[in-house]
């Protein structure tokens, strides 16, 4: 089966000087998912394979942990220190 693609990449920080943080989020046209987050000096890449039910299932579930886990530590961030 042949997906529509999706390609979306950013920098976390596009202006810092500091910094070099992004995301590459894709669905290939084979229906293989990567989102890969990388550092300056390192990358973490989740990968599925969305022909997979199973992995379809995984990858929503994965992809909502992350995002809630991100949420949680922002708002302690900005709960804690943000004030200050």
């Amino acid at each position: 089966m042949e997906y529509t693609t999706y390609n979306k990449k950013n920098f976390l920080l596009p202006d810092s000087h500091r910094s070099m943080s992004c995301y590459h989020a894709k669905v290939m046209e084979d229906g293989i998912m990567k989102l890969t987050i990388h550092d300056c000096k390192h990358s973490i890449q989740f990968k599925n394979n969305m022909n997979d039910q199973l992995e379809v299932i995984e990858a929503i579930e994965k992809l909502n942990n992350l995002a809630d886990g991100i949420l949680k530590l922002k708002e302690y961030i900005q709960n804690t220190f943000e004030s200050k």
